[in-house]
């Protein structure tokens, strides 16, 4: 069944004009389709009473134990070509509540202040799309891009990590400081790695940990690491 993020006013469904594009004209709706809706954290499935105008009736709240058990924060260094969407995405499919995007010594991508407020909009579409297709009921909030020097406190979690490649070791030790409803955040660096400074700045808030005896993708860390995440919160 067809789902959309959405806005509740008593007992109707308010789509966005996308969605509603969406609905009409690519799903093709008639009077009485189920859709789900998402508003305010909560599900419900909800009924076409007219096309023109738009109308949509909440018929009953659906149940949903989709989010994982704690908070989870990705950090996530700028990175090339459509590697920040990928992450995007999957994070969002994995279960993250927010995105936070970095600037760092070794980033090669630079976002001009007239590029930012695109990209972030891109990047916000992704997030809805596959929060949708995943069926959660909560879109991550992506936020930056940051100095990876002046992280403010507000993103940091109760328990952080920092992926390094030269902390080797077996990843599952590494990941032993997660609680189940304790927040955790995970960083990951870009393709050139943290440089020594930023690592010495960072390792009075963040642990230090190891992905495993291979050197990871930018990428391809970050999916495994929140695959880890993930698996150990809900275990």
């Amino acid at each position: 069944m067809q789902r959309y993020f959405a806005n509740k006013n008593g007992n109707k469904i308010i789509l966005g004009d996308g969605d509603v594009h969406h609905l009409l004209h690519v799903m093709r709706a008639r009077v009485n389709d189920e859709i789900e809706a998402v508003a305010d954290s909560k599900i419900y499935s909800a009924i076409v009473k007219s096309l023109s105008p738009l109308d949509i009736e909440i018929n009953y709240e659906i149940p949903s134990d989709s989010e994982l058990p704690s908070d989870v924060t990705l950090f996530f260094a700028l990175a090339k070509g459509d590697k920040i969407e990928f992450v995007i995405q999957k994070a969002t499919e994995l279960g993250v509540k927010r995105i936070v995007l970095l600037k760092t010594e070794r980033s090669v991508v630079k976002f001009d202040d007239k590029s930012i407020e695109h990209k972030l909009e891109r990047f916000n579409k992704i997030a809805k799309e596959a929060s949708e297709q995943s069926h959660r009921v909560v879109i991550p909030e992506i936020v930056g891009p940051v100095d990876i020097r002046k992280i403010p406190s507000e993103y940091l979690c109760d328990i952080n990590l920092l992926a390094y490649e030269k902390e080797a070791g077996s990843t599952v030790n590494s990941f032993e400081r997660l609680e189940k409803g304790k927040s955790v955040s995970i960083m990951i660096g870009p393709e050139g790695g943290f440089s020594k400074e930023e690592v010495l700045l960072l390792q009075d808030k963040f642990g230090l940990i190891s992905l495993g005896k291979r050197i990871l993708r930018t990428e391809t860390a970050a999916v495994y690491a929140l695959s880890v995440i993930g698996y150990l919160l809900e275990k």
